[in-house]
């Protein structure tokens, strides 16, 4: 019995031992894995000078396996993005001491070069059309191709005008443009577009209310496409500087003509001062308006002391001229 026990003890010791040993080695695997963890770590940008992707252009922390090709970069000028499951994905098949901290994290791969935009473009094309007369304002836009030109990252990003042919009648042209510069001709693009005249009217910089008076600092200016002005907008700053708004007027918009009115200088229900005139004679009543209405504008009137109702033209603040009384 005492020999049987003392083996059993032994068993116990022996399997304490071994559980303790896996322990540890467990223990320096986790450490050594957080270490290579923190060692490895994500790039969430990359710019891309060449034609592929590698793995250094993924990750950082790495030593022989930096230059391993993943496959063709994105075009030059765009972008490509790798989600946590793609970036999982490589890690694993890489062996690499890597995982996602969230399903959000990703990283960015940006394909080097110098983008002529298509703001650059237009300037271009609109330079070229006012040197060969084309006056006023206007605006192109292209009806082939998205105008954006890529250029390798050493070039300046720039663009130039080889020909071009404009038919003013159905205002379209047609150019062939060059980057960087004639004397260094890497891209050569044709392209066909439209020009799109402007004309400037005046507009309101804030909410005018109905009967507030319209004054210049009131007025802002923007540029509009020609075919769009409708025959009843404003075109002159003039004809809306001393009016009133006859109903509420955003800021922005053009101003129709029938939503402005001369200022009602005199308002309905209101006493006002009848003048009659003959010659050398002037007489004045009293009276009532029974019409609002602005300066030169025929209301009618009654009489307070006869109650006859006339026809009066409006002369000044609360002042009408009558025929008779």
């Amino acid at each position: 019995m005492m020999r049987k026990t003392r083996r059993t003890s032994r068993l116990k010791i022996r399997e304490s031992a071994l559980a303790l040993c896996a322990l540890l080695a467990l223990g320096f695997g986790a450490a050594g894995f957080a270490q290579n963890l923190s060692a490895v770590s994500l790039k969430h940008h990359s710019i891309i000078e060449g034609n592929v992707i590698t793995l250094g252009d993924i990750f950082s922390g790495l030593d022989r396996k930096a230059d391993k090709v993943l496959g063709p970069a994105p075009r030059p000028g765009h972008d490509m993005t790798l989600n946590a499951r793609t970036l999982m994905r490589i890690a694993v098949a890489m062996d690499l001491p890597w995982r996602p901290a969230s399903g959000g994290e990703y990283t960015v791969l940006s394909r080097a070069a110098s983008v002529v935009s298509p703001a650059m473009v237009q300037e271009a094309l609109k330079a070229e059309l006012g040197a060969n007369g084309l006056s006023g304002k206007f605006n192109v836009a292209l009806t082939s191709g998205d105008g954006e030109i890529i250029l390798p990252p050493s070039e300046d990003k720039s663009v130039e005008v080889e020909s071009l042919s404009f038919n003013g009648d159905r205002n379209r042209f047609e150019a062939t443009l060059v980057a960087p510069s004639k004397d260094n001709v890497i891209v050569r693009e044709k392209v066909r577009g439209s020009v799109q005249r402007l004309t400037t009217l005046p507009v309101l910089r804030g909410t005018i209310q109905n009967g507030d008076i319209i004054g210049m600092d009131d007025l802002d200016f923007i540029d509009m496409r020609s075919e769009f002005i409708q025959h009843d907008m404003v075109m002159d700053a003039d004809a809306l500087i001393g009016m009133t708004a006859r109903r509420i007027l955003h800021a922005g918009e053009p101003v129709k003509s029938n939503e402005v009115q001369p200022p009602q200088i005199v308002k309905r229900g209101e006493l006002i001062t009848m003048v009659f005139k003959n010659g050398a004679l002037s007489l004045t009543a009293k009276g009532k308006a029974l019409e609002s209405g602005a300066r030169g504008e025929m209301i009618r009137v009654v009489n307070t002391d006869s109650s006859k109702t006339l026809q009066a033209r409006v002369t000044g603040q609360k002042e009408v001229a009558v025929q008779s009384f």
